[in-house]
């Protein structure tokens, strides 16, 4: 038995109720995909799923456990039943991860922050010991321009 034998009814089936429900069964975006009536593709992944649950316990300062909240679960398992909810553990380890990687931004940037304002500090008290338009105040004027682009228009 060849395998096209006696698939051909049910494939135009197919086919025509995708088209009266405007879903695409072809293309690389449809495969494995869960589509709505109208068309769209859901972009689910495991991970984006885990960030969302971590942003939403952190920002709405809600237990782990919610996640383990039957009701939670069945609300997941709804729009997509294949679908692992996280341990509220997973959820744990995931916002204590986001903080820690994000503390190190904040860390730079506080750090290149302080240097710059150590730098201007020590320019400006050089600046006041140089007469204007001398050789010191142009050097001066310039490692500002150096440091702080965006405000060396009014000096120049």
């Amino acid at each position: 038995m060849q395998t096209g034998q006696g698939t051909k009814n049910l494939n135009q089936g197919v086919m025509e109720c995708a088209a009266r429900r405007g879903v695409s069964t072809s293309g690389a975006n449809s495969t494995g995909a869960q589509q709505t009536i109208t068309g769209s593709i859901s972009k689910y992944t495991a991970e984006a799923h885990r960030a969302l649950i971590a942003l939403r316990c952190a920002v709405n300062k809600r237990p782990f456990h919610s996640v383990a909240d039957p009701l939670y679960i069945e609300e997941v398992k709804l729009l997509r039943p294949d679908v692992q909810v996280p341990s509220p553990r997973t959820v744990s380890r995931d916002i204590n991860t986001i903080y820690y990687e994000a503390s190190k931004n904040v860390k730079i940037y506080f750090s290149v922050r302080f240097i710059v304002k150590t730098a201007l500090l020590w320019l400006i008290i050089v600046a006041g010991t140089c007469r204007l338009n001398s050789p010191c105040h142009r050097r001066v004027v310039s490692t500002f321009c150096l440091l702080v682009p965006w405000d060396c228009r009014c000096l120049v």
